[in-house]
């Protein structure tokens, strides 16, 4: 990579400081490290504030949303503050997900560098492809990963960078979203626009090496720990939504409302207690993602 490319991340953080500063410097001590890096923070007190103002440094700045928006409101506030002030690419990240390897973004800029076109709207490190009629993200297979593959989202996490082509389109996350699959709305956003994703299949095997994930069995199971059951509703609720009202799938929502009414009640077998209680969350998103009923409405449990 010799292009030197104007580009800027932000951080999405809520009340986790610790984390937060180590994201940074993860971030700052990369091989081609950000030009600018805005700190999105959700959170309700100033611990995340402080953190900034002691590290003293001109580069990383903070942005305070006012309330909890969740992460799609977080990728909203991030891309559209960047792009308004003249990045041409914006790197998506989170607080508690830092970088895995110190030459992360030079990688993804490599992936720019050999496939930027006019129809490039987003790279990123792991991507899947979507299957809309079932309403299902479809798993690469280890040895599909070679070379560039052309996908609909950018994996959780997984550090999409995002080109200003789709915020001139009009393309931002939905913020109304709150959580679950707001990456995967993104994703398929700028698919319906007619922009490419594009990934490294080398980038992602190198990922799932790490996580130890080859040669992954499907694994059948619905359980949730107890304290992520909350989960369950938005994954429900965001999915339905895209689905029908996104990508207007009516046999894809139909396949999403099955299959989630069959789990409402396979659950049960993990005991009664935590059977009604995610059979609750379940069939509470499917409601609340049929008739729009969006942002937060079940309040998220914070990771120990």
């Amino acid at each position: 990579m010799t292009e030197n490319f104007n580009f800027a991340a932000f951080i999405i953080t809520k009340d986790r400081p610790h984390e937060l500063f180590k994201t940074i410097k993860k971030l700052l001590d990369q091989t081609y490290p950000p030009n600018y890096i805005l700190i999105i923070d959700n959170g309700s007190n100033n611990e995340s504030r402080k953190c900034i103002n002691d590290l003293k440094n001109a580069r990383v700045s903070h942005y305070s949303v006012g309330n909890n928006s969740g992460p799609a409101g977080g990728a909203y506030w991030g891309m559209k503050l960047l792009f308004e002030m003249g990045f041409d690419w914006v790197l998506w990240v989170d607080d508690d997900d830092p970088p895995k390897f110190d030459n992360l973004i030079e990688e993804l800029f490599d992936i720019v560098h050999y496939n930027d076109s006019s129809f490039l709207g987003m790279v990123g490190s792991v991507g899947e492809r979507f299957d809309r009629k079932k309403g299902k993200i479809v798993r690469f297979n280890d040895e599909q990963l070679i070379g560039f593959l052309e996908v609909d989202t950018i994996s959780g996490n997984m550090f999409p960078l995002v080109s200003k082509r789709t915020f001139d389109k009009g393309i931002l996350p939905y913020k109304n979203l709150f959580f679950g699959f707001e990456d995967l709305d993104f994703g398929l956003s700028i698919k319906r626009a007619g922009l490419k994703i594009i990934t490294s299949g080398e980038l992602h095997l190198k990922h799932r090496k790490l996580a130890g994930r080859l040669n992954l069995k499907k694994n059948e199971s619905f359980k949730r720990s107890i304290h992520s059951i909350w989960r369950e509703y938005y994954s429900v609720r965001s999915l339905t939504y895209i689905l029908l009202y996104k990508e207007k799938s009516v046999i894809g929502t139909i396949s999403c409302i099955s299959r989630n009414l069959i789990k409402s009640v396979l659950v049960f077998k993990y005991g009664f207690s935590y059977g009604k209680k995610s059979s609750r969350m379940i069939l509470l998103g499917l409601f609340d993602g049929l008739f729009k009923r969006m942002d937060m409405r079940i309040t998220p449990v914070p990771k120990a």
